[in-house]
């Protein structure tokens, strides 16, 4: 009798028990990544266009540059998607890269764009189930430029602050810039599932003159933060992306990993070793 009382209880404790351990490894495959993956989902080429006229920024939220330099007019870090939902400010958030000197929005012709890239960023787990899918839009317009003669005293000191006094009675008195505005990072779709967070964030550097004196070129690199979260770990990254004012896009991120794919595994000397005695 004591046997088979011990048999039952042996038997109930194991009933209970049982669903507690598949309930764990469920647990534990849901929130298992079983791979991920980030794909360029779109790729739209610029054209002529009229780009939105830049909002008006407070004195202090507009960078002050040295004569010659470029400036970022628009914002240098916002949110894109935050605990796994769009960003609410999102939509109003843009840098830009244009003179920091004497520049007349209108005064500047032969924009193009939008140049639009769309990423997807996907996160599957062991069970099979897409945990994570965003998509997020970069987009600029490009090629910006405002011409100054040289017929009048504006345009004399125009020239002389785009080139830090470098042109001289030689030269035609002109300037050719290209510009970049409402560079952008938006959400396009957002898809995660219950127990995971995803939040992605842009932080813009300093804009830069990749050309010359006379004839200028923005860039701006953007880094984008990302960390990707569940009860039980954290983890995080950046993704770098850079364009420039004649449109050109790179992939940051990419380029590192095709460089890094191409470097050779190291290669163990069979040559003896020196030895200690």
């Amino acid at each position: 009798m004591k046997t088979m009382k011990s048999t039952l209880a042996i038997a109930a404790i194991l009933s209970m028990v049982s669903p507690l351990l598949a309930a764990q490894n469920a647990d534990k495959d849901y929130f298992t990544i079983a791979g991920e993956q980030v794909t360029l989902t779109a790729v739209e080429e610029g054209k002529a266009a009229v780009p939105p006229k830049m909002e008006e920024r407070s004195a202090g939220g507009m960078e002050k540059a040295a004569a010659g330099g470029i400036v970022n007019a628009g914002v240098a870090a916002w949110n894109v998607i935050n605990s796994g939902a769009p960003s609410a400010g999102y939509s109003s958030a843009y840098a830009s890269a244009i003179p920091g000197f004497s520049f007349n929005w209108g005064n500047v012709t032969g924009w193009q764009g939008p140049k639009e890239m769309v990423y997807q960023y996907k996160v599957t787990n062991l069970m099979g189930i897409d945990v994570i899918n965003v998509k997020y839009k970069i987009s600029f317009f490009y090629g910006g430029t405002e011409d100054y003669s040289g017929k009048d005293s504006r345009a004399a000191d125009y020239v002389a602050q785009a080139t830090g006094g470098a042109a001289t009675k030689t030269d035609d008195g002109k300037v050719h810039g290209r510009y970049i505005t409402n560079f952008t990072v938006q959400p396009v779709s957002v898809n995660v599932k219950w127990g995971w967070k995803f939040d992605l964030a842009v932080r813009m550097s300093d804009p830069m003159n990749i050309g010359t004196k006379l004839n200028p070129v923005a860039a701006l690199q953007a880094s984008l933060n990302w960390i990707r979260s569940t009860p039980f770990s954290t983890d995080g990254g950046t993704l770098s992306y850079a364009v420039d004012g004649l449109g050109n896009f790179k992939d940051l991120t990419q380029q590192d990993k095709d460089l890094t794919r191409e470097i050779p595994p190291v290669q163990i000397s069979e040559t003896p070793t020196i030895p200690w005695n």
